[in-house]
Protein backbone atom coordinates (compact mmCIF):
# COMPACT_ATOMS: atom_id res chain seq x y z
CA UNK A 1 0.00 0.00 0.00
CA UNK A 2 1.36 3.40 -0.99
CA UNK A 3 1.82 5.99 1.75
CA UNK A 4 1.01 9.60 0.96
CA UNK A 5 3.51 12.29 1.93
CA UNK A 6 3.14 15.88 3.12
CA UNK A 7 6.21 18.05 2.61
CA UNK A 8 6.40 20.52 5.52
CA UNK A 9 8.63 23.59 5.41
CA UNK A 10 9.10 26.95 7.09
CA UNK A 11 10.51 29.74 4.96
CA UNK A 12 11.47 33.41 4.88
CA UNK A 13 12.99 35.23 1.90
CA UNK A 14 14.07 32.08 0.11
CA UNK A 15 13.48 33.08 -3.54
CA UNK A 16 17.04 32.07 -4.46
CA UNK A 17 16.97 28.53 -3.06
CA UNK A 18 13.30 27.53 -2.96
CA UNK A 19 12.86 26.66 -6.67
CA UNK A 20 15.77 24.20 -6.54
CA UNK A 21 14.35 22.56 -3.42
CA UNK A 22 10.76 22.18 -4.65
CA UNK A 23 11.87 21.06 -8.10
CA UNK A 24 13.91 18.27 -6.51
CA UNK A 25 11.03 16.91 -4.45
CA UNK A 26 7.84 17.71 -6.39
CA UNK A 27 7.52 14.17 -7.79
CA UNK A 28 8.02 12.54 -4.36
CA UNK A 29 5.28 14.20 -2.29
CA UNK A 30 1.51 14.44 -2.45
CA UNK A 31 1.17 17.91 -0.95
CA UNK A 32 3.45 20.81 -0.06
CA UNK A 33 2.81 22.73 3.15
CA UNK A 34 4.79 25.94 3.39
CA UNK A 35 4.60 28.27 6.37
CA UNK A 36 5.97 31.71 5.59
CA UNK A 37 7.33 33.72 8.52
CA UNK A 38 7.50 37.14 6.88
CA UNK A 39 8.99 37.02 3.39
CA UNK A 40 9.39 40.29 1.51
CA UNK A 41 10.69 38.76 -1.75
CA UNK A 42 9.07 36.34 -4.24
CA UNK A 43 9.15 33.31 -1.91
CA UNK A 44 5.36 32.98 -1.56
CA UNK A 45 4.80 33.50 -5.28
CA UNK A 46 7.33 30.75 -6.11
CA UNK A 47 5.76 28.36 -3.59
CA UNK A 48 2.32 28.84 -5.13
CA UNK A 49 3.72 28.26 -8.62
CA UNK A 50 4.70 24.78 -7.42
CA UNK A 51 1.18 24.16 -6.09
CA UNK A 52 2.11 24.54 -2.43
CA UNK A 53 -0.43 25.43 0.23
CA UNK A 54 0.96 28.57 1.82
CA UNK A 55 0.16 29.67 5.37
CA UNK A 56 1.38 32.71 7.27
CA UNK A 57 2.91 32.79 10.73
CA UNK A 58 4.27 35.73 12.70
CA UNK A 59 7.89 34.98 13.64
CA UNK A 60 8.38 34.54 17.40
CA UNK A 61 12.11 33.70 17.66
CA UNK A 62 11.36 30.00 18.04
CA UNK A 63 11.96 27.56 15.21
CA UNK A 64 10.10 24.71 16.94
CA UNK A 65 6.90 26.72 17.26
CA UNK A 66 7.11 27.63 13.58
CA UNK A 67 7.94 24.05 12.57
CA UNK A 68 5.02 22.70 14.63
CA UNK A 69 2.75 25.23 12.91
CA UNK A 70 3.60 23.62 9.57
CA UNK A 71 2.68 20.16 10.93
CA UNK A 72 -0.83 21.40 11.83
CA UNK A 73 -1.78 21.78 8.18
CA UNK A 74 -0.48 18.42 6.91
CA UNK A 75 -3.26 16.08 5.76
CA UNK A 76 -1.33 13.08 4.44
CA UNK A 77 -0.13 9.92 6.20
CA UNK A 78 3.51 10.85 6.63
CA UNK A 79 5.60 14.01 6.99
CA UNK A 80 8.75 14.83 5.02
CA UNK A 81 10.77 17.72 6.51
CA UNK A 82 13.00 19.87 4.32
CA UNK A 83 14.45 23.38 4.36
CA UNK A 84 14.45 25.78 1.43
CA UNK A 85 18.23 25.48 1.07
CA UNK A 86 17.98 21.67 0.78
CA UNK A 87 17.98 19.65 -2.43
CA UNK A 88 16.85 16.03 -2.65
CA UNK A 89 19.50 13.86 -4.31
CA UNK A 90 18.05 12.74 -7.65
CA UNK A 91 20.07 9.50 -7.57
CA UNK A 92 18.33 8.43 -4.34
CA UNK A 93 14.71 8.99 -5.38
CA UNK A 94 14.08 5.32 -6.11
CA UNK A 95 15.42 4.39 -2.66
CA UNK A 96 13.02 6.93 -1.16
CA UNK A 97 10.04 5.51 -3.08
CA UNK A 98 10.89 1.99 -1.94
CA UNK A 99 11.13 3.16 1.67
CA UNK A 100 7.83 5.03 1.48
CA UNK A 101 5.87 2.24 -0.18
CA UNK A 102 7.05 -0.77 1.84
CA UNK A 103 9.04 -0.08 4.97
CA UNK A 104 7.50 2.69 7.08
CA UNK A 105 6.45 2.06 10.69
CA UNK A 106 4.58 4.64 12.72
CA UNK A 107 6.75 4.17 15.83
CA UNK A 108 9.91 5.04 13.88
CA UNK A 109 11.57 8.28 12.88
CA UNK A 110 13.54 7.97 9.65
CA UNK A 111 16.93 9.66 9.55
CA UNK A 112 18.40 10.52 6.14
CA UNK A 113 21.91 11.72 5.35
CA UNK A 114 22.40 15.47 5.02
CA UNK A 115 25.48 16.52 3.03
CA UNK A 116 26.38 20.04 4.12
CA UNK A 117 28.36 22.08 1.62
CA UNK A 118 30.67 24.50 3.42
CA UNK A 119 33.12 27.19 2.35
CA UNK A 120 32.82 29.25 -0.79
CA UNK A 121 31.72 26.74 -3.45
CA UNK A 122 29.77 23.53 -3.97
CA UNK A 123 32.60 22.41 -6.22
CA UNK A 124 34.98 21.90 -3.32
CA UNK A 125 35.29 18.73 -1.25
CA UNK A 126 34.48 20.72 1.89
CA UNK A 127 31.46 18.64 2.90
CA UNK A 128 30.28 17.43 6.28
CA UNK A 129 27.67 14.75 6.84
CA UNK A 130 25.07 14.38 9.55
CA UNK A 131 21.84 12.48 10.04
CA UNK A 132 18.60 14.42 10.36
CA UNK A 133 15.09 13.20 11.17
CA UNK A 134 13.24 13.68 7.89
CA UNK A 135 10.27 11.30 7.78
CA UNK A 136 7.73 10.48 10.52
CA UNK A 137 4.06 9.52 10.96
CA UNK A 138 1.53 12.34 10.89
CA UNK A 139 -0.86 12.73 13.85
CA UNK A 140 1.12 10.34 16.03
CA UNK A 141 2.31 12.78 18.69
CA UNK A 142 5.54 13.93 17.05
CA UNK A 143 6.47 17.56 17.60
CA UNK A 144 9.51 19.82 17.78
CA UNK A 145 11.23 21.30 20.83
CA UNK A 146 14.14 23.77 21.02
CA UNK A 147 14.23 27.36 19.87
CA UNK A 148 17.01 27.05 17.27
CA UNK A 149 18.28 23.57 16.41
CA UNK A 150 15.01 21.88 17.19
CA UNK A 151 14.68 18.24 18.16
CA UNK A 152 11.86 15.93 17.19
CA UNK A 153 10.20 14.37 20.24
CA UNK A 154 7.12 12.32 21.06
CA UNK A 155 5.62 12.51 24.55
CA UNK A 156 2.72 10.16 23.71
CA UNK A 157 4.43 7.11 22.24
CA UNK A 158 7.75 5.34 22.42
CA UNK A 159 9.69 5.44 19.18
CA UNK A 160 12.98 4.41 17.64
CA UNK A 161 15.22 5.91 14.98
CA UNK A 162 16.07 4.21 11.70
CA UNK A 163 18.84 5.31 9.36
CA UNK A 164 18.77 5.18 5.56
CA UNK A 165 21.54 6.13 3.12
CA UNK A 166 19.30 8.55 1.24
CA UNK A 167 21.01 11.90 0.62
CA UNK A 168 19.78 15.45 0.86
CA UNK A 169 22.17 18.26 -0.07
CA UNK A 170 22.17 21.32 2.18
CA UNK A 171 23.56 24.66 1.00
CA UNK A 172 22.83 26.79 4.06
CA UNK A 173 26.43 26.68 5.31
CA UNK A 174 27.98 28.10 2.17
CA UNK A 175 29.64 31.41 2.99
CA UNK A 176 27.34 33.54 0.85
CA UNK A 177 24.24 32.10 2.54
CA UNK A 178 25.59 32.57 6.06
CA UNK A 179 26.50 36.17 5.27
CA UNK A 180 23.25 37.05 3.49
CA UNK A 181 21.00 35.66 6.21
CA UNK A 182 23.20 36.67 9.13
CA UNK A 183 22.39 33.27 10.59
CA UNK A 184 25.27 33.25 13.02
CA UNK A 185 24.31 36.25 15.12
CA UNK A 186 20.63 35.33 15.05
CA UNK A 187 21.26 31.76 16.22
CA UNK A 188 23.68 32.80 18.97
CA UNK A 189 21.14 35.25 20.39
CA UNK A 190 18.38 32.64 20.38
CA UNK A 191 20.57 29.93 21.90
CA UNK A 192 21.81 32.20 24.67
CA UNK A 193 18.18 32.97 25.53
CA UNK A 194 17.43 29.25 25.55
CA UNK A 195 20.38 28.52 27.86
CA UNK A 196 19.32 31.29 30.21
CA UNK A 197 15.94 29.57 30.59
CA UNK A 198 17.41 26.04 30.68
CA UNK A 199 21.01 26.26 31.95
CA UNK A 200 21.38 22.45 32.05
CA UNK A 201 20.43 21.98 28.39
CA UNK A 202 23.59 20.32 27.06
CA UNK A 203 22.30 20.23 23.48
CA UNK A 204 21.90 24.01 23.52
CA UNK A 205 25.54 24.41 24.58
CA UNK A 206 26.54 22.06 21.78
CA UNK A 207 24.65 24.09 19.20
CA UNK A 208 25.96 27.38 20.59
CA UNK A 209 29.50 26.04 20.23
CA UNK A 210 28.76 25.12 16.60
CA UNK A 211 27.73 28.70 15.90
CA UNK A 212 31.02 29.99 17.35
CA UNK A 213 32.90 27.53 15.14
CA UNK A 214 31.19 29.07 12.11
CA UNK A 215 32.53 32.44 13.31
CA UNK A 216 36.02 30.91 13.65
CA UNK A 217 35.97 31.66 17.39
CA UNK A 218 37.28 28.29 18.52
CA UNK A 219 38.02 29.40 22.07
CA UNK A 220 34.37 30.26 22.75
CA UNK A 221 33.34 27.16 20.85
CA UNK A 222 35.55 24.92 22.99
CA UNK A 223 34.26 26.50 26.20
CA UNK A 224 30.69 25.60 25.21
CA UNK A 225 31.61 22.16 23.92
CA UNK A 226 33.13 21.41 27.33
CA UNK A 227 29.87 22.54 28.99
CA UNK A 228 28.00 20.14 26.72
CA UNK A 229 30.49 17.38 27.60
CA UNK A 230 29.79 17.54 31.36
CA UNK A 231 28.22 14.25 32.54
CA UNK A 232 28.87 12.87 29.07
CA UNK A 233 26.39 10.28 27.81
CA UNK A 234 27.76 8.44 24.75
CA UNK A 235 24.26 7.31 23.75
CA UNK A 236 22.76 10.73 23.06
CA UNK A 237 22.13 11.47 19.41
CA UNK A 238 24.84 14.12 19.13
CA UNK A 239 27.44 12.52 21.44
CA UNK A 240 29.82 11.31 18.71
CA UNK A 241 29.64 14.71 16.99
CA UNK A 242 30.43 16.41 20.31
CA UNK A 243 33.59 14.34 20.79
CA UNK A 244 34.67 15.00 17.22
CA UNK A 245 34.12 18.76 17.49
CA UNK A 246 35.98 19.00 20.79
CA UNK A 247 38.89 17.33 18.98
CA UNK A 248 38.64 19.60 15.97
CA UNK A 249 38.47 22.80 18.05
CA UNK A 250 41.56 21.72 19.99
CA UNK A 251 43.26 20.95 16.68
CA UNK A 252 42.42 24.39 15.28
CA UNK A 253 43.78 26.02 18.45
CA UNK A 254 46.93 23.86 18.19
CA UNK A 255 46.15 22.15 21.51
CA UNK A 256 47.43 18.92 20.00
CA UNK A 257 47.91 16.89 23.18
CA UNK A 258 44.34 17.66 24.27
CA UNK A 259 43.07 16.70 20.83
CA UNK A 260 44.84 13.33 21.06
CA UNK A 261 43.42 12.82 24.55
CA UNK A 262 39.86 13.17 23.25
CA UNK A 263 40.63 11.04 20.20
CA UNK A 264 41.55 8.19 22.56
CA UNK A 265 38.36 8.80 24.56
CA UNK A 266 36.29 8.77 21.38
CA UNK A 267 37.82 5.57 20.03
CA UNK A 268 36.87 3.75 23.24
CA UNK A 269 33.23 4.74 22.77
CA UNK A 270 33.13 4.52 18.96
CA UNK A 271 35.85 2.15 17.65
CA UNK A 272 34.47 2.27 14.09
CA UNK A 273 34.38 6.08 13.94
CA UNK A 274 36.82 6.55 11.05
CA UNK A 275 36.76 10.34 11.42
CA UNK A 276 38.64 10.05 14.73
CA UNK A 277 41.55 8.24 13.09
CA UNK A 278 41.53 10.85 10.32
CA UNK A 279 41.76 13.66 12.87
CA UNK A 280 44.49 11.69 14.65
CA UNK A 281 46.46 11.63 11.41
CA UNK A 282 46.08 15.40 11.00
CA UNK A 283 47.23 16.05 14.56
CA UNK A 284 50.23 13.72 14.32
CA UNK A 285 51.24 15.26 11.02
CA UNK A 286 51.18 18.71 12.62
CA UNK A 287 53.37 17.31 15.40
CA UNK A 288 55.87 16.21 12.74
CA UNK A 289 55.23 12.52 13.38
CA UNK A 290 54.86 11.30 9.78
CA UNK A 291 55.24 7.59 10.52
CA UNK A 292 52.43 7.63 13.11
CA UNK A 293 50.30 9.87 10.88
CA UNK A 294 50.69 7.40 8.02
CA UNK A 295 49.44 4.57 10.30
CA UNK A 296 46.40 6.66 11.27
CA UNK A 297 45.44 7.37 7.66
CA UNK A 298 46.04 3.75 6.68
CA UNK A 299 43.66 2.77 9.48
CA UNK A 300 41.04 5.08 7.92
CA UNK A 301 41.34 3.26 4.60
CA UNK A 302 41.16 -0.11 6.38
CA UNK A 303 37.96 0.90 8.20
CA UNK A 304 36.32 2.63 5.24
CA UNK A 305 33.61 5.23 5.77
CA UNK A 306 32.09 5.48 9.25
CA UNK A 307 28.72 3.82 9.88
CA UNK A 308 25.80 6.13 8.92
CA UNK A 309 25.09 7.11 12.52
CA UNK A 310 28.68 8.32 12.97
CA UNK A 311 29.46 9.86 9.56
CA UNK A 312 30.65 13.43 9.74
CA UNK A 313 33.59 14.34 7.49
CA UNK A 314 32.91 13.38 3.89
CA UNK A 315 35.42 10.95 2.37
CA UNK A 316 37.64 10.06 5.34
CA UNK A 317 37.48 6.35 4.49
CA UNK A 318 38.82 6.90 1.00
CA UNK A 319 39.86 10.00 -0.96
CA UNK A 320 40.64 12.30 1.97
CA UNK A 321 42.99 9.80 3.58
CA UNK A 322 44.60 8.92 0.24
CA UNK A 323 45.22 12.63 -0.29
CA UNK A 324 46.79 13.12 3.15
CA UNK A 325 49.06 10.13 2.58
CA UNK A 326 50.13 11.65 -0.74
CA UNK A 327 50.93 14.92 1.03
CA UNK A 328 53.06 13.19 3.67
CA UNK A 329 55.04 11.13 1.17
CA UNK A 330 55.53 14.21 -1.00
CA UNK A 331 57.03 16.04 1.97
CA UNK A 332 59.25 13.01 2.62
CA UNK A 333 60.33 13.22 -1.06
CA UNK A 334 59.14 9.65 -1.65
CA UNK A 335 57.75 10.67 -5.02
CA UNK A 336 56.77 7.18 -6.22
CA UNK A 337 54.56 6.52 -3.21
CA UNK A 338 53.19 10.07 -3.26
CA UNK A 339 52.29 9.66 -6.94
CA UNK A 340 50.56 6.34 -6.21
CA UNK A 341 48.37 7.92 -3.53
CA UNK A 342 47.56 10.89 -5.77
CA UNK A 343 46.23 8.41 -8.35
CA UNK A 344 44.26 6.56 -5.64
CA UNK A 345 42.74 9.88 -4.55
CA UNK A 346 41.55 10.69 -8.06
CA UNK A 347 40.18 7.18 -8.57
CA UNK A 348 38.20 7.47 -5.33
CA UNK A 349 36.86 10.92 -6.27
CA UNK A 350 37.38 11.82 -9.93
CA UNK A 351 36.03 15.36 -9.54
CA UNK A 352 38.56 16.18 -6.77
CA UNK A 353 41.37 17.69 -8.83
CA UNK A 354 43.65 18.98 -6.06
CA UNK A 355 45.99 15.94 -6.33
CA UNK A 356 46.83 17.04 -9.88
CA UNK A 357 48.87 19.88 -8.42
CA UNK A 358 50.90 17.33 -6.45
CA UNK A 359 51.31 15.16 -9.54
CA UNK A 360 52.57 18.17 -11.47
CA UNK A 361 55.05 18.96 -8.70
CA UNK A 362 56.31 15.37 -8.70
CA UNK A 363 56.76 15.43 -12.48
CA UNK A 364 58.69 18.69 -12.14
CA UNK A 365 60.92 17.31 -9.37
CA UNK A 366 61.65 14.26 -11.52
CA UNK A 367 62.63 16.55 -14.42
CA UNK A 368 60.01 15.02 -16.72
CA UNK A 369 60.42 16.23 -20.34
CA UNK A 370 57.80 18.85 -21.12
CA UNK A 371 56.00 16.86 -23.84
CA UNK A 372 55.66 13.84 -21.55
CA UNK A 373 54.69 16.20 -18.69
CA UNK A 374 51.89 17.73 -20.78
CA UNK A 375 50.69 14.33 -21.98
CA UNK A 376 50.42 12.95 -18.43
CA UNK A 377 48.51 15.97 -17.12
CA UNK A 378 46.17 16.01 -20.13
CA UNK A 379 45.39 12.31 -19.56
CA UNK A 380 43.37 13.23 -16.48
CA UNK A 381 40.95 15.31 -18.55
CA UNK A 382 38.37 14.45 -21.16
CA UNK A 383 36.50 17.66 -21.94
CA UNK A 384 38.66 20.00 -24.00
CA UNK A 385 38.62 22.95 -24.61
CA UNK A 386 36.47 23.51 -21.51
CA UNK A 387 39.15 22.09 -19.20
CA UNK A 388 42.14 23.88 -20.74
CA UNK A 389 42.04 26.62 -18.05
CA UNK A 390 42.40 23.98 -15.32
CA UNK A 391 45.42 22.47 -17.09
CA UNK A 392 46.83 25.99 -17.50
CA UNK A 393 46.54 26.63 -13.76
CA UNK A 394 48.27 23.33 -12.94
CA UNK A 395 51.30 24.37 -15.01
CA UNK A 396 51.18 27.94 -13.71
CA UNK A 397 51.43 26.75 -10.11
CA UNK A 398 54.64 24.89 -11.01
CA UNK A 399 56.00 28.03 -12.74
CA UNK A 400 55.68 26.68 -16.27
CA UNK A 401 54.30 30.05 -17.31
CA UNK A 402 54.77 29.69 -21.06
CA UNK A 403 53.07 26.30 -21.02
CA UNK A 404 50.21 27.76 -18.97
CA UNK A 405 49.93 30.54 -21.54
CA UNK A 406 49.84 27.96 -24.33
CA UNK A 407 46.80 26.28 -22.78
CA UNK A 408 44.94 29.49 -22.04
CA UNK A 409 45.47 30.62 -25.63
CA UNK A 410 44.20 27.25 -26.89
CA UNK A 411 41.07 27.86 -24.87
CA UNK A 412 40.85 31.42 -26.22
CA UNK A 413 40.70 30.19 -29.81
CA UNK A 414 37.47 28.35 -28.97
CA UNK A 415 35.82 30.53 -26.31
CA UNK A 416 35.88 34.09 -25.05
CA UNK A 417 37.95 34.55 -21.89
CA UNK A 418 36.07 35.43 -18.72
CA UNK A 419 37.24 38.34 -16.58
CA UNK A 420 39.25 36.09 -14.25
CA UNK A 421 40.86 34.27 -17.20
CA UNK A 422 41.89 37.60 -18.74
CA UNK A 423 43.88 38.52 -15.63
CA UNK A 424 45.25 34.97 -15.58
CA UNK A 425 46.53 35.44 -19.12
CA UNK A 426 48.12 38.76 -18.09
CA UNK A 427 49.92 37.00 -15.22
CA UNK A 428 51.23 34.35 -17.62
CA UNK A 429 52.46 36.96 -20.10
CA UNK A 430 54.21 39.11 -17.51
CA UNK A 431 55.93 36.06 -15.98
CA UNK A 432 57.03 34.83 -19.42
CA UNK A 433 58.98 38.03 -20.23
CA UNK A 434 56.44 38.85 -22.95
CA UNK A 435 56.20 42.48 -21.83
CA UNK A 436 55.36 44.13 -25.16
CA UNK A 437 52.77 41.45 -25.91
CA UNK A 438 51.32 41.87 -22.42
CA UNK A 439 50.97 45.64 -22.84
CA UNK A 440 49.29 45.14 -26.20
CA UNK A 441 46.86 42.62 -24.71
CA UNK A 442 46.08 44.83 -21.69
CA UNK A 443 45.16 47.63 -24.10
CA UNK A 444 42.27 45.42 -25.35
CA UNK A 445 40.77 45.00 -21.86
CA UNK A 446 37.95 47.38 -21.02
CA UNK A 447 38.02 49.36 -17.81
CA UNK A 448 34.74 47.79 -16.64
CA UNK A 449 36.60 44.49 -16.13
CA UNK A 450 36.36 43.46 -12.48
CA UNK A 451 40.16 43.14 -12.25
CA UNK A 452 41.03 46.25 -14.29
CA UNK A 453 43.03 47.92 -11.52
CA UNK A 454 45.16 44.83 -10.85
CA UNK A 455 45.68 44.36 -14.60
CA UNK A 456 46.89 47.95 -14.96
CA UNK A 457 49.42 47.43 -12.18
CA UNK A 458 50.88 44.57 -14.22
CA UNK A 459 51.09 47.03 -17.09
CA UNK A 460 53.22 49.23 -14.82
CA UNK A 461 55.61 46.30 -14.23
CA UNK A 462 55.82 45.72 -17.99
CA UNK A 463 56.76 49.33 -18.61
CA UNK A 464 59.43 49.17 -15.89
CA UNK A 465 60.88 46.02 -17.43
CA UNK A 466 61.22 47.62 -20.88
CA UNK A 467 62.65 50.80 -19.34
CA UNK A 468 59.70 53.02 -20.24
CA UNK A 469 59.57 54.65 -16.84
CA UNK A 470 57.60 57.70 -17.99
CA UNK A 471 54.76 55.44 -19.21
CA UNK A 472 54.88 53.51 -15.91
CA UNK A 473 54.51 56.82 -14.05
CA UNK A 474 51.68 57.92 -16.34
CA UNK A 475 49.84 54.61 -15.81
CA UNK A 476 50.09 54.62 -12.03
CA UNK A 477 49.03 58.26 -11.87
CA UNK A 478 45.78 57.45 -13.65
CA UNK A 479 44.46 56.10 -10.36
CA UNK A 480 43.60 57.84 -7.11
CA UNK A 481 42.36 56.46 -3.81
CA UNK A 482 38.80 57.63 -4.41
CA UNK A 483 37.19 54.57 -6.03
CA UNK A 484 39.51 51.86 -4.74
CA UNK A 485 38.99 49.27 -2.01
CA UNK A 486 41.09 49.58 1.13
CA UNK A 487 43.41 46.83 -0.09
CA UNK A 488 43.83 48.32 -3.56
CA UNK A 489 44.62 51.70 -2.01
CA UNK A 490 47.62 50.00 -0.39
CA UNK A 491 48.55 48.29 -3.66
CA UNK A 492 48.49 51.67 -5.39
CA UNK A 493 50.76 53.17 -2.74
CA UNK A 494 53.22 50.31 -3.23
CA UNK A 495 53.29 50.78 -7.01
CA UNK A 496 53.76 54.55 -6.71
CA UNK A 497 56.79 53.99 -4.48
CA UNK A 498 58.03 51.30 -6.89
CA UNK A 499 57.87 53.70 -9.86
CA UNK A 500 59.50 56.48 -7.80
CA UNK A 501 62.60 54.31 -7.52
CA UNK A 502 63.05 54.45 -11.30
CA UNK A 503 62.15 58.11 -11.91
CA UNK A 504 64.46 59.35 -9.16
CA UNK A 505 61.66 60.57 -6.91
CA UNK A 506 61.98 60.39 -3.14
CA UNK A 507 60.32 57.41 -1.45
CA UNK A 508 57.93 57.67 1.49
CA UNK A 509 57.40 55.21 4.33
CA UNK A 510 54.36 53.02 3.66
CA UNK A 511 53.75 51.84 7.23
CA UNK A 512 55.45 51.84 10.62
CA UNK A 513 52.93 49.39 12.06
CA UNK A 514 54.45 45.93 12.66
CA UNK A 515 50.99 44.36 12.41
CA UNK A 516 50.16 45.92 9.05
CA UNK A 517 50.35 43.18 6.41
CA UNK A 518 48.44 44.83 3.57
CA UNK A 519 51.53 46.21 1.82
CA UNK A 520 53.59 43.03 2.04
CA UNK A 521 51.83 40.88 -0.58
CA UNK A 522 51.97 43.42 -3.45
CA UNK A 523 55.66 44.11 -2.71
CA UNK A 524 56.50 40.41 -2.95
CA UNK A 525 54.38 40.06 -6.08
CA UNK A 526 56.56 42.72 -7.72
CA UNK A 527 59.78 41.13 -6.44
CA UNK A 528 58.78 37.67 -7.60
CA UNK A 529 57.93 38.84 -11.13
CA UNK A 530 61.28 40.60 -11.44
CA UNK A 531 63.19 37.59 -10.09
CA UNK A 532 61.30 35.13 -12.33
CA UNK A 533 62.26 37.26 -15.34
CA UNK A 534 65.93 37.50 -14.22
CA UNK A 535 65.65 41.29 -14.00
CA UNK A 536 68.21 41.24 -11.20
CA UNK A 537 69.15 44.94 -11.21
CA UNK A 538 65.52 45.97 -11.04
CA UNK A 539 64.89 43.29 -8.41
CA UNK A 540 67.67 44.73 -6.21
CA UNK A 541 66.03 48.14 -6.51
CA UNK A 542 62.56 46.77 -5.70
CA UNK A 543 63.92 45.15 -2.52
CA UNK A 544 64.12 48.68 -1.09
CA UNK A 545 60.32 48.59 -0.88
CA UNK A 546 60.78 46.26 2.10
CA UNK A 547 62.49 49.13 3.94
CA UNK A 548 59.26 51.14 3.67
CA UNK A 549 57.23 48.76 5.83
CA UNK A 550 57.64 47.35 9.35
CA UNK A 551 56.29 43.82 8.87
CA UNK A 552 58.77 41.57 10.72
CA UNK A 553 58.00 38.60 8.50
CA UNK A 554 59.61 40.11 5.37
CA UNK A 555 63.02 38.45 5.78
CA UNK A 556 61.38 35.06 6.27
CA UNK A 557 59.26 35.61 3.16
CA UNK A 558 62.27 36.83 1.21
CA UNK A 559 64.17 33.68 2.13
CA UNK A 560 61.29 31.55 0.86
CA UNK A 561 61.15 33.57 -2.37
CA UNK A 562 64.86 33.00 -2.96
CA UNK A 563 64.44 29.28 -2.28
CA UNK A 564 61.46 29.01 -4.63
CA UNK A 565 63.54 30.54 -7.42
CA UNK A 566 66.56 28.31 -6.76
CA UNK A 567 68.81 30.76 -4.89
CA UNK A 568 69.44 28.42 -1.96
CA UNK A 569 72.39 30.24 -0.39
CA UNK A 570 70.55 33.56 -0.44
CA UNK A 571 67.50 31.82 1.01
CA UNK A 572 69.47 30.49 3.98
CA UNK A 573 71.12 33.87 4.55
CA UNK A 574 67.77 35.70 4.78
CA UNK A 575 66.18 33.04 6.98
CA UNK A 576 69.12 33.23 9.40
CA UNK A 577 68.76 37.03 9.45
CA UNK A 578 65.03 36.61 10.14
CA UNK A 579 65.77 34.35 13.11
CA UNK A 580 68.52 36.58 14.53
CA UNK A 581 66.75 39.92 14.09
CA UNK A 582 63.10 39.03 14.62
CA UNK A 583 62.98 35.45 15.94
CA UNK A 584 60.76 34.67 12.94
CA UNK A 585 60.82 31.16 11.45
CA UNK A 586 58.60 28.18 10.70
CA UNK A 587 58.94 24.50 9.75
CA UNK A 588 59.38 25.30 6.05
CA UNK A 589 62.21 27.71 6.89
CA UNK A 590 63.95 25.14 9.10
CA UNK A 591 63.68 22.58 6.28
CA UNK A 592 65.37 25.06 3.93
CA UNK A 593 68.22 25.51 6.41
CA UNK A 594 68.73 21.72 6.49
CA UNK A 595 69.39 21.52 2.75
CA UNK A 596 72.91 20.29 2.07
CA UNK A 597 73.58 19.28 5.69
CA UNK A 598 73.07 15.55 5.13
Amino acid sequence: MSNEISLCMIVKNEEKDLPRCLESVKDLVDEMIIVDTGSTDKTVEIAKEYGAKVYYFKWCDDFSVARNESLKYATKDWILIMDADDEFCSEDKDKFKTLINYNLKEDSIYFLETLNYCGSSINSANITINLNPRIFKNNYGYCYEGEVHNQLVNHKHDFSGKTYSIRIYHYGYLEQNLISKDKKKRNITLLEKQIKKQPEDKYAYFNLANEYVSLADNKKALKNYYKAYEDFNPNTGYASKLIERIIFSNYELKYYDKALEFIDIGIVYYPNFTDLYYLKGLVLNEQNEPTLAIKAFEKCIELGESPPELKSIYGVGNFRSFYELAQIYLKLKDYDTAYKYCIETIRAKPDFLVPLYNIAHILKMEKTPIDEFKSKIESFFTDFPREYPIVAEVFYMEEYYETALEYIEKYETEKELSENLKIFKVKCLVRSSKFDECIKYINTIHEDNLYYFQIMMYKVICFININKYDLALFTVNQFSDGNLSDYNKKVLQVYKQFVNMFVNEKNSVLSEDENEKGFTAPIFDICEILLVNKQLDKFEKALNLLNLISDKSVLLQLGKLYYKQGYNDMAKKEIIRSIKLFDMFDIEALDILKIGLN
